[in-house]
């Protein structure tokens, strides 16, 4: 069930600006090959505008129609934001027991995220 959130100008302009920056480096970095994740990594979209929801157990950020999926296994990576973030790069990823931050601070892929990506299924 899709659950609206109330938006708030400008602190959702903000928001939501940041987790769309982040969810297109993502994109560009598979896209492009960077670290080798286009074998690793592949991102869906069904053609929608972009559906962003907040979760309903912290308020975090996310794109609910568009998913990336682990080429190896097909598993699904959560990606969200963390609401009012002050971070320039405030992606986060879920993936069974991994939560951590997909970039460090100066916008590169952290190495747990990188781990993550690469990892094969099993």
């Amino acid at each position: 069930m899709k659950k609206e959130y109330i938006r708030v100008i400008p602190r959702d302009f903000f928001n939501e600006a940041k987790l769309l920056k982040c969810l297109g480096l993502v994109a560009i970095a598979v896209l492009d090959n960077k670290n080798g994740l286009y074998s690793h990594l592949i991102f869906n979209h069904e053609g929608e505008p972009f559906d962003i929801r907040q979760w309903d157990h912290d308020g975090s950020l996310y794109v609910a129609n568009a998913h990336i999926n682990k080429v190896s296994g097909g598993h699904k990576i959560d990606l969200f934001s963390p609401y009012n973030s002050k971070e320039n790069f405030p992606l986060m990823f879920q993936f069974g027991d991994s939560c951590d931050c997909v970039f460090a601070d100066n916008g590169e892929f952290s190495t747990e995220f990188l781990a993550v990506a690469k990892a094969v299924a099993r």
